[in-house]
């Protein structure tokens, strides 16, 4: 604190419902750690910051889940005391929230019911331990002390908020330490509490998905749902009606009221998977909605205002098919208000040992078997693979060879044919080549390297018809095995 100012005490400063504070003690017997006290009452508040900041933390404090979600933003922090019984928000989605912030932040939880079922609950989603009301100071402070040395030992400062985009990435699930894929970071963080629609693309188990989650949780809409829908899966009518919900009667089955993803995603993000499979009318339908904010149910009259983040994800070049007269411009323009691109396996083959390796512990732990790893040769036989399906193919491979493989460790001879067939396949044209050379040689080594017709045609960013046809003309016929 900066000589000549002057800060109320803790006690009067909380009592008086300041909505976030930060008080340091002359007694920095714990090295000036800071701690969060997301507690809705002002008196228990006021008495936890008054003890803390007596023994030395730097408190800062918030009254519900959104203020306490803004004070992790803005400020570094070693611990986190979270009372459950929150007024805005339901309190394990604001420890999931805090712990997306704040990777690894050793976190107590206090709650007013004993439940079994919330404890464990909570230590799934990073509470280090479980406190149950009334508590006593004496064990809150011993039980703080207890979390931070377990976290750093008292070697230095407990936690740091990450200082590398990569670090929060991989907290949600998102791996890579490629050039393409720190940009990709870095404008994840940086457009994160900022977005309103955004489009992702890239192929077809990239982890577009993953990215759109990032977004959400790194928000300001964190403490909302995610809602996400698979356009592809539904046919135009059907998806119509799970997008804006529809009225009893609007249709032969419509028996009852039903409210769409729209309204459910009301207050969070709605998550587009595949929006260029999405037939004209509903197009045209969306793309109302997402200007407005607001829109009918299928069969109503009155009109339905939302406030939500729209993420769109592609697998194809819907560029492309705007030219093409394929996928509405107007919709594509105001959906790539910011556009991101993930890129495939192949370009960022020095993780793939990184993520095969996370893959076996998370298949050996869900199924209850013994861990399993892979020899040095395996490993790189594995970045020799093009991974036409992607994140999701390997994903799939690693399960295959926690189930199959014969012993713990996994050599080449245990890899699936095609892996162990596999060597790094770049394609060279010479000077000279004709455009419709090269186009046969990409597409049928394409197809060659793909799981399906329908992983080649996504890998390629045509339709499949397009492929069957080109595939005709070329004498092909056969779906790859």
């Amino acid at each position: 604190m900066a000589e000549g100012t002057r800060e109320p005490g803790p006690v009067a400063a909380a009592a008086a419902g300041v909505a976030e504070a930060r008080y340091t003690s002359v007694q920095d017997v714990r090295r000036g750690w800071a701690v969060l006290v997301v507690q809705h009452d002002a008196e228990s508040r006021a008495n936890l910051i008054d003890v803390l900041e007596r023994r030395g933390y730097v408190v800062y404090f918030a009254a519900n889940g959104r203020s306490a979600l803004a004070v992790a933003r803005r400020h570094k922090l070693h611990a986190l005391i979270l009372d459950l019984d929150l007024p805005d928000t339901e309190g394990l989605a604001a420890l999931a929230a805090i712990q997306d912030q704040v990777p690894g932040l050793p976190t107590l939880v206090v709650t007013g019911s004993a439940s079994v079922d919330t404890a464990v609950e909570a230590m799934k989603r990073g509470a280090m331990d479980f406190l149950t009301k009334p508590i006593s100071m004496d064990s809150l402070l011993a039980t703080l002390e207890s979390a931070l040395r377990r976290a750093d030992d008292l070697s230095g400062p407990a936690v740091m908020p990450p200082s590398e985009a990569s670090i929060a990435m991989q907290k949600l699930g998102i791996i890579g330490r490629s050039q393409p894929m720190l940009q990709l970071f870095e404008m994840i963080k940086r457009l994160a509490p900022h977005y309103s629609t955004v489009l992702v693309s890239g192929e077809s188990g990239t982890g577009k998905e993953l990215v759109a989650r990032a977004l959400h949780s790194l928000g300001p809409r964190a403490l909302g749902p995610f809602v996400a829908v698979n356009c592809a899966t539904l046919e135009g009518p059907i998806l119509e009606s799970e997008l804006f919900g529809h009225e009893k009667g609007a249709f032969t089955s419509a028996d009852r009221q039903k409210p769409g993803v729209m309204e459910t995603a009301h207050g969070g993000t709605l998550f587009l998977d595949e929006v260029n499979e999405m037939g004209p009318a509903c197009q045209a339908k969306l793309l109302r909605a997402i200007e407005r904010r607001e829109f009918r149910r299928v069969g109503g009259t009155r009109k339905i205002r939302v406030d939500l983040a729209v993420i769109a994800a592609s697998n194809v070049d819907l560029e492309g098919w705007v030219r093409e007269n394929r996928f509405r411009a107007d919709l594509y323009y105001r959906l790539k208000v910011v556009s991101l691109e993930v890129p495939a396996l192949r370009d960022r083959r020095d993780v793939i040992p990184v993520l095969a390796r996370h893959f076996l512990e998370e298949h050996a732990t869900r199924l209850g078997l013994p861990p399993k790893r892979l020899t040095s040769e395996a490993r790189s036989q594995l970045t020799r693979y093009d991974w036409p399906g992607n994140v999701r193919e390997l994903r799939n491979a690693m399960e295959s060879l926690t189930l199959m493989a014969p012993s713990s460790e996994i050599g080449v001879e245990d890899l699936p044919a095609n892996l162990r067939r596999a060597t790094t396949r770049d394609v060279h044209f010479p000077i000279g080549t004709s455009l419709e050379a090269a186009e046969r040689e990409l597409i049928l080594r394409t197809v060659d390297g793909s799981p399906t017709l329908k992983d080649a045609a996504r890998t390629l960013g045509i339709g499949l018809r397009t492929l069957h046809t080109k595939l005709g003309k070329y004498g092909r016929r056969r779906v790859p095995s």
